[in-house]
């Protein structure tokens, strides 16, 4: 009895080392931020579905957009950094429309001109619009935008191009 006794103690003894080092070790690898500061990625979070609801509008994340373009679905992609971003790399077939990223309230009439320019007479063609990263506003301010001229499938593109170049998608120069 006592060796029983003994093998079981030592059983429960090493099963509670082994949660507590695996606990541990999940705890410093559990997130989504890879910085370990969770709350910017909620405050991210929260913001895009705040705005999500607010522009009425769709998301699309990177795999999906990388499956429409290789599919060659008939879509209007547009990019609304400043131009010398855009020059550095964007996403295949983008076009590039500058949207402030204050948001649409601070755009000015040459920039809604030259966004509305872009997207063409069908009102029910496929819009995606990107900015830089999920926080920026800019695609907030052209998806609004496009929702607003009436556009039916409009779509946000929350990663960005820091989305496309993490998940190590070919860009365009």
């Amino acid at each position: 009895m006592n060796k029983k006794l003994i093998a079981c103690l030592t059983l429960t003894l090493s099963l509670v080392l082994m949660t507590g080092c695996t606990a541990k070790a999940a705890t410093s690898s559990v997130g989504t931020a890879k910085d370990g500061n969770e709350v910017k990625i909620e405050k991210a979070a929260i913001k895009l579905v705040n705005a999500v609801n607010k522009g009425g509008y769709n998301l699309v994340n990177t795999e999906d957009l990388n499956t429409m373009i290789e599919s060659g679905d008939d879509m209007i992609i547009i990019d609304t950094m400043p131009g010398d971003f855009y020059a550095k790399g964007h996403v295949p077939n983008a076009l590039n429309a500058v949207m402030p990223k204050t948001g649409l309230a601070d755009a000015t009439d040459a920039e809604k001109e030259a966004f509305a320019a872009l997207l063409g007479e069908d009102k029910t063609k496929t819009i995606v619009i990107y900015c830089g990263f999920t926080a920026c506003g800019r695609s907030d301010a052209g998806a609004s935008y496009a929702v607003e001229l009436g556009y039916e499938n409009v779509y946000r593109y929350p990663g960005g191009i820091i989305g496309w170049r993490d998940a190590g998608l070919a860009e365009e120069k």
